[in-house]
């Protein structure tokens, strides 16, 4: 294994400030803290969402001034590598692999037993007395 040196570590950061720029949507992929870790150009973590459970992989690719991914399932699904992103790409793209599809909402109910309805526009969420 390759030592890391300061400019793996800047970069991992660099990567999960991007990440936190979306917390929600990280959250939602049931990322397992233990598992974050810096690595060679990146950093790498394990997840937990409804299209996979396994390692993403997120490395800097200094020459193109870009970034690449890898999923890594747990399971016998096929490894994925997305290449060539731009940073405001990144958290859409782990989404669309690890968590979100056409039938989020469903799974969401068929999961949690929960009843998703999206407000009209215009409706108040909240009434705060007045």
């Amino acid at each position: 294994m390759e030592q890391l040196n300061d400019f793996d570590y800047g970069i991992a950061e660099y990567i999960w400030k991007i990440l936190k720029t979306q917390q929600t949507i990280v959250w939602s992929w049931g990322v397992e803290p233990d598992t974050v870790m810096t690595i060679k150009n990146g950093t790498q973590f394990h997840v937990q969402g409804f299209l996979m459970t396994g390692t993403v992989k997120i490395t800097y690719d200094e020459g193109m001034d870009l970034f690449d991914i890898e999923f890594l399932p747990d399971d016998d699904k096929p490894r994925k590598a997305i290449l060539g992103l731009y940073l405001d790409q990144i958290v859409d793209t782990i989404d669309r692999h690890v968590e979100y599809d056409e039938n989020y909402m469903e799974n969401l109910t068929n999961e949690y037993g929960l009843i998703i309805t999206s407000p009209s526009p215009g409706t108040v969420m909240a009434d705060n007395g007045q």
